[in-house]
């Protein structure tokens, strides 16, 4: 009997470890983008509108920023990458795209001038650094903030966290109505344009906005190599959607 008992215990073990071999021959690995370390907080700008890194220099002939070559690429990690969007010639940030901020501990405002700004005090699981989307598809603004694998290889990008910025709140709870909503979209590509998936996540949604870091699964966007976003809105005013376009996000995990 006690041989018996051996003789089980042995094959057990066996299979345990044959399964734990195969296991780290094909690890299913992932990497997460978090915007710390020196890199990431040269691309802070040093204020938050109207900067030298986001705007470039200021015309003052004509009254306007000259544009910039701002964004960023996470090198040898996730390989995501993004750019501002240009507009007549000019790359901008109130044009739309990604910019990188430490901008927290703000109290929600109507001051368009603290659009990098979270009424939080770190980015997500107290990290320092994170990064801010500006901008929303319309009949002016035909392109908005996105990010894309450099490197032209499609990847699953599992998830990221999400929360209101300062300006957002600022402007939205005053106004906001019990069945109001404000949310994003997001649209995965792959590399000839065509579309890999959408995925849909509330900033506000019936009245009510979030207020700390959340998590937004994007695995239904497929394999995408480029994702924009957009914001839509039931809160609007004769000018259009009068929800600002930003949202804030941080630990972008993708899977190798």
């Amino acid at each position: 009997m006690k041989q018996t008992l051996k003789i089980i215990f042995a094959a057990a073990s066996a299979a345990i470890l044959a399964a734990s071999c195969q296991k780290d021959n094909n690890p299913e690995t992932s990497a997460v983008l978090g915007f710390e370390g020196g890199y990431w907080d040269a691309l802070i700008d040093s204020q938050q509108y109207g900067g030298p890194l986001l705007y470039g220099d200021y015309d003052e002939a004509n009254f306007t920023y000259l544009g910039t070559d701002y964004g960023w690429y996470d090198m040898g990690n996730t390989e995501l990458a993004s750019e501002l969007c240009e507009s007549n010639g000019s790359k901008v940030y109130w044009n739309g795209g990604h910019a990188i901020s430490d901008y927290t501990g703000q109290e929600p405002t109507t001051d368009y001038t603290l659009q990098l700004a979270i009424p939080l005090e770190s980015g997500h699981d107290g990290s320092k650094n994170f990064c801010v989307h500006n901008g929303y598809i319309s009949d002016f603004t035909p392109v908005t903030g996105y990010f894309y694998f450099k490197d032209g290889t499609g990847r699953t990008i599992e998830s990221m966290y999400v929360t209101n910025t300062s300006y957002y709140l600022g402007t939205v709870e005053p106004i906001a109505s019990s069945d109001d909503w404000t949310k994003i979209t997001a649209t995965g590509y792959d590399a000839e344009g065509n579309p890999t998936g959408t995925s849909e996540f509330y900033l506000t949604e019936n009245g009510e906005s979030i207020n700390g870091w959340t998590r937004w699964d994007l695995a239904g966007l497929g394999t995408p190599v480029r994702v924009e976003f957009t914001i839509s809105s039931s809160i609007v005013n004769e000018y259009g959607m009068a929800a600002p376009a930003y949202f804030a996000y941080d630990d972008v995990t993708v899977k190798l």
